[in-house]
């Protein structure tokens, strides 16, 4: 009879479980406790079908109640949050990040509802969550740590993919090295720091020696070569912040030469083995523009509109972006927002909105954080607004393209907003021309 129980138990719990986020899960508790201790022999038959129903009622009311007192931050599914997220109208065609087309779902009934998803928030003010980590970190780009080869590859040949081929592959010591900026771009020809670290299997550091370093830039796949660091070493000066600990320090000053793709290499010994790293970043020696620290925030038409000074030195189409986070408690990202434009030269007060609905969706109250305001030059000879002019005039465009395509701005100080409340956000979605065409148009592919 106990195996009985035993069987009718897992056949029960089987039949009501609730589906979470990434798949099916069993209810909080368990729900073994759903089965009375009594039920023996004949009785569990006759009372097994209103058994099962309180139970599946009993689960509905504790599911009702999770849904109401989750996290609404946290409610979708990923696929939602991939939609939701992008700037980019999930259902036209664009190129990838490999530079090929991203193929688009040619179910028009499925397309339109995509939109429509996607379309409830504006392109420039979209959800941020802690995956979108290009987003919530822009200013970092660390590489995996790279294996110390204590045995070259032999016999090795370059395949048509340009992949090599070879007869005995290499043969890996076990330490690894990591090389980083300590940013992704630099501004200016201040001091600019990058790091080095060696460990062995147990992620202890391990001592490099026979350090030669090199600095140069890349521009239309050409190399440039430029001044050396300053100083490097393990020491305590030149910025590196402990002596001895493992963090090799190299101190650069870029010139007013060094803009574009910059990269610090280095050759060097990794306990007897040579051994080769890398770490790049992209300067800009000049000043384009500076952010002003007199940053203003209030809720504006139910949005959160955010207002940042700025002192443009070369005119130019720029492009804005911010990040919203949580001041407190689990510290949640919360929205971006960007805005893009020609700004002239001199004073300026860029206006940044998060919009309503997101914020109101997201259910996360303020104080927040505005941080991660950037800012960078488009140098390109066609820029998107020569390109929007054109198909409104019919106006020509062409340029030969021989400058790096940007020019960064030092990023502006964090702003704290009030403590506002997630409720007092619109919840009215995004309206504009642009949408409703392009819902006209997905309606009609839908019908046909």
């Amino acid at each position: 009879m106990a195996e009985k129980e035993a069987s009718t138990e897992k056949d029960l719990m089987e039949c009501i479980q609730v589906p979470g986020r990434t798949g099916m899960r069993e209810l909080p508790g368990g729900v073994k406790s759903l089965l009375p201790k009594d039920i023996q022999g004949d009785s569990m038959k006759s009372k097994l079908p209103m058994i099962l129903i309180g139970a599946v009622v009993l689960v509905l009311v504790v599911f009702t109640v999770y849904l109401l007192t989750s996290d609404s931050s946290t409610q979708g599914t990923p696929g939602d949050e991939d939609i939701t997220a992008s700037p980019f109208d999930p259902t036209v065609e664009r190129l990838g990040e490999d530079g090929e087309f991203v193929a688009v779902d040619e179910d028009p009934i499925a397309k339109l509802e995509r939109y429509k998803k996607w379309a409830q928030y504006p392109p420039y003010s979209r959800p941020l969550y802690e995956w979108q980590e290009d987003l919530t970190n822009p200013f970092e780009f660390k590489l995996p740590p790279t294996g110390v080869i204590s045995k070259p590859a032999e016999g090795c040949e370059m395949t048509k993919e340009g992949v090599p081929n070879c007869e005995k592959p290499a043969e890996f010591a076990s330490e690894q090295c990591e090389m980083w900026a300590e940013q992704s771009i630099s501004v200016g020809t201040g001091d600019f720091h990058v790091y080095l670290r060696c460990q062995d299997e147990q992620s202890n550091a391990v001592k490099v020696e026979d350090i030669e370093p090199r600095v140069y830039r890349k521009l239309h796949r050409k190399t440039y070569g430029t001044l050396p660091p300053v100083g490097f070493g393990d020491d305590g000066e030149n910025g590196d912040e402990k002596a001895n600990d493992g963090i090799y320090t190299f101190l650069v000053r870029p010139t007013g030469q060094d803009w574009g793709d910059m990269f610090l290499e280095a050759n060097m010994t990794v306990n007897g083995n040579k051994h080769n790293q890398r770490a790049g970043w992209f300067s800009t020696p000049h000043t384009v523009a500076k952010f002003g620290t007199n940053i203003n925030n209030s809720l504006d038409n139910g949005s959160l509109s955010v207002r940042v000074p700025i002192t443009v030195n070369k005119a130019g189409y720029y492009q804005i972006d911010a990040n919203l986070q949580e001041k407190e408690g689990k510290q949640r990202f919360v929205a971006t927002s960007s805005w893009e434009g020609q700004l002239e030269k001199g004073n300026h007060t860029v206006e940044l909105e998060f919009f309503g609905k997101v914020l109101k969706d997201r259910g996360i109250d303020g104080p927040y954080v505005v941080r991660d305001i950037r800012g960078r030059r488009n140098n390109s000879p066609v820029t998107p607004d020569m390109v929007e002019r054109s198909m409104r005039t019919g106006e020509e465009i062409s340029g030969t393209h021989t400058e790096p395509l940007w020019e960064y701005v030092d990023p502006a100080p964090n702003h704290e907003t009030q403590a506002y409340r997630a409720s007092e956000f619109s919840g009215q979605e995004w309206t504009s021309e642009e949408k409703n065409e392009r819902i006209e148009f997905l309606e009609k592919m839908a019908n046909e």
